[in-house]
C-alpha cells in the first residue's frame, strides 16, 4: 500500500471531569447491579428498571422518562440523520430546536452525538445493547492511547463491572453489524454520489495464534513476515474532488492530487487462510459461521463480495471500482469478474503480470506490455486467459525501468488525466487505516471470535466516520463522558 503522510485526525482530548450527566440523559446510569453490569437478563422485560437503580436508558427512537419506570415514546423522529431527538427530562439541550421539544433542528445547527449514534444503533433490539453501543462509541472518540476494553470502560463508567459489560457487548452480544455499516455508507453518500468505490487490504498484526483468521504472511509495509489478520475493506471518498483535468500533461499531474478528500470505511471482510478450514476446533471456538468455514475465499472474492454489497445498498449510480492489488497475483480474476458484471474499474496488478497487446491486421501481438509505452498513453492489453481487451497504464513520473504497479481499466471513454486521478484515489484508504489504528483502536481488539471481530471493525469505523462526516462536533456530549455510578 502507498505510504503517504496521513492527515492528522481531529480529536477531542480526553477529559477527567467530575461533571456528571443528569439522570435523564441517555448515557446516564446509576450503579451496575449484578456481576456483569448491564448484562442481558432472561425473563426481565427490556423496559423494566432494576429496583433502586434509577437507571435511565435509551430505547432507540424512543426516550424514557427519568423519574418513572414507564415508557414514554416520542413520535416522528425518523431516521434521516439530521433529525433531532426530543429532549429528555433533565438532559442538556443539544440545540435550540431540541430545547423546545421539536423533532428537527435548523439546518445550520450541529448534529448531536446522540442523533448520530441513534441512527447507527437504533436497530439494536435491546435497551442495554443500545446503551453500551453509545458508550463504546463515545469512549472510542474520547479515550487517548490504547483502546483496550478496560481503558474504554474507565472513560465512561466508574463501575468496576463496566469493562465486563463492554467486553460482553463486543464479543458475546448477538447484534447485527450490517445495518450500522449501511448507515455509515448512507451518510458518506449524503453529500453526493461517491466518485469511486475503493477497495484496500488491511494487515492487522496479532500476537498468538488463536484469534480468528490469524496466520503468518509477509507484510510489505513492515518489510518482514508477521503474525496477523488480513482483511479487505470498502472505502468511500468524501470531501472536495480535484478539478476536472484537461488534455495537457500539466493537467495530468494535477489530476494525480486527491484534493481535500478523505475516505470512510463502510464495510469489511476477513480472510480465513486455508489451514483454518480443516480445524473444527478453531472454527467452533472462534464462532465462525458455516458459510465462511466451509468455503474459504481468496482476497479477490472478498473484494467482489464488497462491491456487490455496496451496489445493493447504494441509492446512487454505481461508481468505478478502484483498488491497488499489486501484491496479489490473482487480482486479474477480480478484473474478469467485474468485467462480466459490466462494472467500471481501475485496478492495479503486479508489474510482473503477463500482459499481451492484441494483434492488429498485419502485425503480431506483443507478449509483454512495455512500461515506457504505458507511461505515455493507455495501451490496449489482454490479461492471461481473457478475451477481453482492456487499457493499461502506469502512473506518470515513474523513473524505474519497470513500474511498481500497472493499472488496468475497462473505461475506454475516460481521458488519461481522469484515469490517473481515479487511480490516485487508492492512496486515501492508507491514511484512513493509519487514523483508525492510532485514534480509533483498529489494532486493539481483545477478542478471538468472528462476530467480535466484525463488531470491533464496525465500531472503529463508526467512530472514524463521526469525525470525518460531522462538520460541527457535538462537544457538549463528548465532553461529558462519565456514567453516573
Amino acid at each position: 500500500m502507498t505510504t503517504e503522510t496521513a492527515q492528522p485526525a481531529t480529536r477531542t482530548p480526553a477529559r477527567s471531569l467530575s461533571t456528571r450527566l443528569p439522570s435523564g440523559h441517555p448515557l446516564a446510569a446509576v450503579g451496575a447491579t449484578g456481576k456483569s453490569g448491564a448484562r442481558d437478563r432472561s425473563g426481565v422485560p427490556a423496559d423494566a428498571f432494576t429496583g433502586g437503580t434509577g437507571r435511565a436508558v435509551r430505547t432507540g427512537r424512543a426516550t424514557r422518562t427519568a423519574t418513572t419506570g414507564t415508557t414514554g415514546r416520542t413520535a416522528g423522529t425518523g431516521r434521516t440523520g439530521s433529525a433531532r431527538r426530543s429532549t429528555m427530562a433533565g438532559a442538556p439541550a443539544a440545540s435550540p430546536a431540541a430545547a423546545t421539544g421539536t423533532d428537527s433542528a435548523s439546518a445550520d445547527a450541529p448534529e448531536s452525538f446522540d442523533a448520530f449514534a441513534d441512527d447507527l444503533f437504533g436497530h439494536l433490539p435491546r435497551t442495554d445493547q443500545r446503551r453500551w453501543a453509545h458508550a463504546y462509541l463515545l469512549a472510542l472518540l474520547t479515550t487517548e492511547g490504547k483502546k483496550s476494553v478496560r481503558r474504554l470502560a474507565a472513560a465512561v463508567s466508574d463501575s468496576p463491572t463496566a469493562s465486563q459489560s463492554l467486553h460482553q457487548f463486543l464479543n458475546a452480544s448477538p447484534w447485527d453489524w450490517n445495518p450500522v455499516r449501511r448507515e455509515i455508507a448512507r451518510r458518506a453518500e449524503a453529500s453526493g454520489p461517491a466518485r469511486a468505490w475503493i477497495l484496500a487490504p488491511a494487515v492487522l498484526p496479532k500476537r498468538g495464534g488463536h484469534s480468528v483468521g490469524v496466520h503468518r504472511r509477509f507484510c510489505a509495509r513492515a518489510g518482514r513476515t508477521v503474525s496477523c489478520q488480513l482483511a479487505m475493506g470498502m472505502f468511500l471518498p468524501v470531501g472536495d474532488a480535484p478539478a476536472p483535468p484537461a488534455a495537457s500533461t500539466a493537467s495530468v499531474a494535477a489530476a494525480a492530487d486527491c484534493g481535500d478528500s478523505a475516505a470512510v470505511s463502510v464495510d469489511w471482510r476477513l480472510f480465513l487462510p486455508p489451514q483454518w478450514a480443516g480445524d473444527e476446533e478453531l472454527l467452533r471456538r472462534n464462532r465462525i459461521p458455516a458459510a465462511e468455514a466451509n468455503n474459504p475465499r481468496p482476497m479477490w472474492v472478498h473484494a467482489l463480495d464488497l462491491v456487490e454489497a455496496q451496489a445493493a445498498r447504494t441509492c446512487s449510480a454505481p461508481a468505478p471500482v478502484v483498488a491497488d492489488l499489486s501484491e496479489y497475483s490473482d487480482s486479474v480474476r477480480l478484473i474478469e469478474a467485474l468485467a462480466r458484471q459490466g462494472r467500471d474499474f481501475v485496478i492495479a496488478v503486479p508489474s510482473a503480470t503477463a500482459l499481451a497487446t492484441p494483434a492488429t491486421p498485419g502485425m503480431p501481438g506483443d507478449s509483454g506490455a512495455r512500461p515506457r509505452l504505458l507511461q505515455t498513453a493507455p495501451t490496449p492489453v489482454r490479461v492471461p486467459g481473457s478475451h477481453h481487451t482492456y487499457r493499461a497504464f502506469a502512473e506518470p513520473g515513474q523513473n524505474s525501468a519497470r513500474p511498481n504497479r500497472i493499472w488496468i481499466t475497462n473505461m475506454a471513454h475516460r481521458r488519461m488525466g481522469q484515469l490517473v486521478g481515479l487511480a490516485r484515489l487508492h492512496q486515501l484508504p492508507a491514511a484512513t487505516l493509519r487514523a483508525l489504528e492510532t485514534d480509533f483502536g483498529l489494532h486493539d481488539f481483545e477478542g478471538r471470535s468472528f462476530p467480535g471481530w466484525h463488531h470491533h471493525m464496525t465500531l472503529s469505523s463508526a467512530a472514524h466516520a463521526y469525525r470525518a462526516l460531522t462538520a460541527e462536533q457535538d462537544e457538549q456530549t463528548l465532553s461529558r463522558v462519565r456514567f453516573v455510578s
